[in-house]
């Protein structure tokens, strides 16, 4: 597990994560939360999360935090 900035989507009334994203900086994530927002009615938040990488940046699991 590393520490990485994810685009964390959040979706329905009690607010259910339903998708992650690896974002290479800060500014790549809220840039792409930005335009997300425009065109969806989901929560997006930009989050550090400790999570399992693929070997082509994709994450595969987060942990979730207590």
């Amino acid at each position: 597990m590393v520490e990485v900035m994810a685009l964390l989507m959040f979706v329905g009334v009690e607010q259910k994560l339903t998708e992650f994203v690896y974002m290479p900086s800060v500014s790549k994530c809220i840039e792409k939360k930005r335009v997300a927002s425009r065109n969806s009615n989901a929560l997006y938040i930009c989050s550090k999360v400790k999570a399992e990488l693929s070997e082509d940046m994709k994450i595969i699991k987060i942990e979730r935090n207590q």
